[in-house]
């Protein structure tokens, strides 16, 4: 299983809210660089967010979540896909 397939396992599971924070994508699945890997998935068509809470300490923590895409999102994709050429649900 590659890195990828393993973060996106982990952040599609559905026993819950579950994340990453690029330190725990570093120390989990031996992810060198995590924004490239979180860009590579987000490229074949996840929609991943990156997400801000502070913690008890009041620092601001960052992590990623697999969501659902928005409404422009899915717009934005269909008119790339027809700037292309390509029809879209034809």
């Amino acid at each position: 299983m590659s890195v990828k397939s393993k973060v996106l396992a982990y952040l599609s599971k559905e026993d819950g809210y579950n994340t990453l924070t690029p330190a725990k994508m570093q120390s989990m699945f031996g992810v060198s660089n995590p924004s490239a890997t979180i860009n590579d998935l987000r490229n074949e068509g996840y929609a991943i967010y990156l997400n801000s809470r502070y913690n008890n300490n009041g620092e601001k923590v960052f992590f990623y979540r697999l969501g659902t895409p928005t409404k422009r999102m899915v717009a934005e994709g269909i008119a790339a896909i027809r700037a292309q050429g390509e029809r879209a649900f034809a």
